[in-house]
């Protein structure tokens, strides 16, 4: 066997809309709607740079119901640019591949040896690189919900070759993942590849990093919101002539989405809970090595400043996002600023055995807790956000979020800023 250098890279999901930023004053409108695109410029120039032997993604190139055929011609230019640096690449589809009509539209350029980029969504197909001694197997989705087991009809590994396995897979299940052409780790082993590269699974994770079979998820190659934290990027693989496999993840975003958790334990006032959220964001900041951020700021911690931030969250929050301009290296903008300080002293017996409040805690307690009510709760909200206009109730502002999950959040955010006002402005700073 011949020693290889490829690409494994996944879930591209190229002009997807990043969400959370557009409404805000100074926000990178450009630099957010272009991010995709350029993360698969950033995969291309490091194919070429490393000259690897060729390049694959498992999955999703694009993104759902998005219709833009320019979408398309971004691609092809890209996978233009690597065949003519004599680099292949293997693809499959993903169920936002098979959900999308432009993969229907436009066909794709074949590979300098004639092979087809885009592997079969029927069955599983081979690809031999009989001059590397690699073998590739894959398969793609055929249609977006794709809830079959395809491992099991796989071939066997090819003796004498270096077996790659391309699949778009929940694998044995992930959070706010699809369970889509779910397996085991059982079921790749029992291939006996070498290398199984998957796709769908947003955050990078090595289910097998060591052993006979290695399976790595890269994650996709540049985050789309506040969930998808931290670098994105792709996994740089190298295989001696023994065999021997190393791999090593390579940065591609250009937007960087973090969270920034900010303990306000101690401090006396919300000035200096804003001074203690400018020096986190530089950490973060100096982490990024000049990549925009966009953060969600989250105060925890029993503080004497937190009369002042419950009495008047929005002020804070734009003092917030101005100390956020002020950060340097990188340009931060704030997604959202979550306030969840309590007072530095418990509410005395009085205040909360006091019928009203008592009930009111009580309340919040059991929403909070209770998954029937809270479902109720989204039910009886999502009538009223039918009836709303578009623009207030698109993206993750939505005036009237449903999902229990976020009515959670929003109970967290609410209850101590409710009290506050209830027991009053004395009180509360006394506390």
């Amino acid at each position: 066997m011949s020693e290889i250098k490829f690409i494994h890279a996944a879930d591209l999901h190229l002009d997807s809309p990043l969400k959370g930023l557009e409404q805000y004053e100074g926000a990178p409108v450009a630099e957010i709607r272009e991010a995709a695109r350029r993360a698969l410029e950033n995969l291309v120039e490091l194919a070429i740079e490393q000259e690897v032997d060729f390049v694959l993604i498992a999955g999703d190139v694009y993104d759902g119901t998005w219709e833009d055929q320019n979408t398309v011609l971004f691609f092809v230019k890209q996978l233009t640019r690597l065949q003519a640096a004599g680099i292949c690449v293997y693809a499959i589809s993903g169920n936002h591949d098979a959900e999308s009509k432009l993969k229907k539209w436009l066909k794709l350029p074949a590979n300098p040896t004639g092979t087809n980029v885009m592997l079969s969504s029927k069955k599983p197909q081979t690809v031999l690189l009989e001059d590397l001694g690699v073998a590739i197997h894959g398969r793609g989705f055929s249609k977006p919900a794709e809830t079959a087991n395809l491992v099991l009809d796989y071939p066997v590994a090819v003796p004498g070759c270096f077996n790659i396995g391309l699949l778009h897979t929940a694998l044995d299940g992930a959070e706010d993942h699809a369970p889509y052409a779910p397996c085991s780790v059982a079921d790749l082993e029992a291939r006996q590849y070498q290398y199984w590269a998957l796709g769908h699974v947003h955050n990078r994770r090595y289910v097998q990093a060591a052993g006979e079979t290695h399976i790595v998820f890269p994650g996709n190659i540049q985050g789309r919101h506040i969930r998808e934290t931290g670098a994105k990027g792709c996994e740089l693989v190298h295989v001696d002539a023994t065999g021997s496999l190393t791999s090593q993840f390579m940065p591609l975003d250009v937007f960087r989405w973090e969270h920034c958790r900010v303990d306000a334990t101690g401090l006396e006032n919300a000035s200096q809970v804003q001074d203690r959220v400018g020096d986190e964001l530089q950490k973060l900041a100096d982490d990024a090595k000049g990549l925009p951020l966009a953060v969600r700021v989250l105060l925890t911690g029993a503080t004497m400043a937190h009369a002042e931030l419950a009495a008047d969250a929005a002020h804070w929050v734009q003092q917030f996002r101005i100390q956020a301009m002020t950060v340097s290296g990188s340009d931060v903008w704030l997604e959202k600023v979550v306030v969840r300080t309590t007072p530095q002293r418990a509410l005395s017996a009085e205040e909360t055995e006091s019928d009203p409040i008592a009930e009111l805690l009580n309340y919040f307690s059991d929403l909070q807790n209770d998954e029937e009510l809270l479902h109720e709760v989204s039910r009886e909200l999502d009538d009223l956000h039918r009836k709303l206009p578009d623009e207030l109730t698109r993206g993750n502002d939505t005036v009237i979020p449903t999902a229990p999950d976020q009515l959670q959040d929003i109970l967290a955010e609410v209850r101590p800023m409710l009290l506050q006002r209830l027991i009053g402005q004395d009180g509360a700073e006394a506390s």
